[in-house]
């Protein structure tokens, strides 16, 4: 089964946002969750511990994935942006979302340019709570998954 983590800081949105993609409920057991997506086939969900937290394995576990959704909540992203470097360094795809957008007045556009700046990537704007940019991820998703 192909793999894509959700990665970012602790509190960023990840297990939100998996749960809007996969259409669950949440509950703090699961932190993992099978999904169809047209054309790709059933993947795997992988929520993963925060990236700012020492020793957690989140490397090792990149090394099975495809792809991954790296979340950036708040304009401190340097540690976001050096993962970024790890997992394509490794061959990993990545999408690069601000979180949470629904928190931000602009809706994040203002943190996403910033976060395009300094990547070089495009950057999708999303909220698990109100459903803002999940369908467009879901397509960046499956666009990334069919380029490997």
């Amino acid at each position: 089964m192909r793999q894509v983590g959700i990665f970012g800081k602790r509190k960023s949105g990840k297990s939100a946002l998996m749960y809007a993609l996969t259409h669950h409920k949440m509950t703090q057991e699961t932190n993992y969750s099978a999904m169809e997506i047209g054309g790709v086939g059933k993947i795997m969900l992988v929520d993963t511990v925060g990236v700012d937290v020492e020793k957690s394995g989140a490397e090792k576990s990149a090394e099975s994935m495809e792809a991954a959704v790296m979340l950036i909540s708040n304009d401190s992203f340097d540690l976001e942006m050096a993962w970024l470097s790890r997992l394509r360094k490794i061959g990993v795809e990545v999408i690069l979302a601000v979180s949470q957008a629904d928190k931000f007045s602009d809706g994040g556009k203002s943190l996403a340019a910033a976060v395009r700046e300094v990547s070089g990537m495009n950057v999708i704007c999303i909220s698990a709570k109100t459903g803002i940019g999940i369908e467009e991820l879901n397509k960046e998703i499956l666009h990334k998954l069919a380029e490997k």
